[in-house]
């Protein structure tokens, strides 16, 4: 083989080598550097997928005011077939000891120290779209959503209403809870609810 071409594939494969090198060495705290600062973003897309997979309604990042103007935002309503889920995106890049009725969870990162119980907070968010929307706070579904890498220990949920789930057990816990043995919501009222809640969305935006 010409000296030429040996140098040439050399150099090819020397090239190929070092970009392989260089993405596994950066992979993981570009993808940790994504979800810790475009969370809601970078777990919109496996909602969506969720969302895709089962033909579910979705609005994204939904916000408006209460009666007494107190804002509120949720990060994702996906309208099931069964329920409407509020999901709530966290991202925790340490360890953290969690319990649903906790006012307080403990996280785990050189030390610990104590943050807000996000289950808490985003069941008051449900409550609020309930009465901002008039549909029963029964047929609603909390789940707080965080990254897979944030290390805690499971707990059996105090309710059937309000769950703290990885991103990689979500659709398993969607599927879990649309298997549930309770009638399906009513396809007319499932695409009115959608719509409001778009056209609230929207309203609360524009202004």
């Amino acid at each position: 083989m010409p000296y030429q071409v040996e140098l040439t594939l050399f150099i090819v494969l020397a090239v190929a080598v070092g970009s392989a090198l260089l993405f596994w060495l950066l992979y993981s705290p570009i993808k940790r550097f994504m979800y810790q600062h475009h969370t809601v973003r970078m777990y919109y897309r496996k909602v969506r997928q969720v969302a895709l997979d089962n033909d579910f309604y979705l609005i994204n990042a939904f916000a408006n005011r209460t009666a007494d103007l107190e804002e509120f935002h949720i990060d994702h309503i996906l309208i099931g077939n069964k329920y409407f889920y509020c999901i709530r995106d966290r991202y925790y890049d340490g360890a953290i000891a969690a319990k649903e009725d906790d006012p307080s969870w403990v996280f785990y990162k050189h030390g610990a120290r104590y943050i807000t119980n996000p289950m808490t907070l985003n069941k008051l968010r449900i409550q609020r779209l309930s009465l901002m929307s008039s549909i029963d706070e029964k047929l609603f579904v909390s789940i707080v959503l965080i990254n897979d890498d944030c290390f805690y220990t499971p707990f059996q949920p105090a309710t059937d209403s309000s769950y703290l789930s990885s991103l990689k057990d979500l659709p398993k816990l969607i599927e879990d809870l649309e298997a549930r043995d309770v009638d399906p919501l009513d396809p007319h009222a499932i695409a009115m609810a959608a719509r409001d809640f778009a056209e609230l969305n929207a309203d609360y935006h524009g202004h």
